[in-house]
């Protein structure tokens, strides 16, 4: 999957090589460590590195996830916070009526 695909985010490692600035991180990691932070997705990287080859930006981030500084999910359109995708009303919904059950009939053993 193409690093434009992907969420990525900075782990606890990468963190602490972002703030202590570790010399095993070279600059470039480190300019990519502080544009991944705590999540961003990986056009936003690549907009944001406009001097930068393809090759060298998956490069570079294939080398922080195996290195453990960065962490990276796949985009996917069930997390369409923006809602600007497909999603179904009825089920979520449906779901809000189950949990205003499950609060019915805690709230009826809870008065016992």
């Amino acid at each position: 999957m193409a690093q434009g695909d992907r969420i990525y985010r900075r782990t606890w490692a990468g963190e602490r090589a972002w703030q202590t600035r570790d010399p095993r991180i070279s600059p470039e990691q480190q300019r990519v460590l502080a544009l991944v932070d705590k999540g961003v997705h990986g056009a936003v990287v690549r907009a944001s590195l406009q001097g930068w080859s393809e090759e060298d930006i998956e490069d570079c981030l294939s080398c922080l996830e195996r290195s453990g500084a960065v962490e990276s999910v796949p985009m996917v359109d069930e997390d369409d916070l923006d809602f600007t995708g497909n999603f179904q009303l009825a089920a979520i919904r449906a779901e809000l009526e189950k949990l205003k059950e499950q609060n019915e009939q805690i709230a009826q053993l809870l008065a016992r």
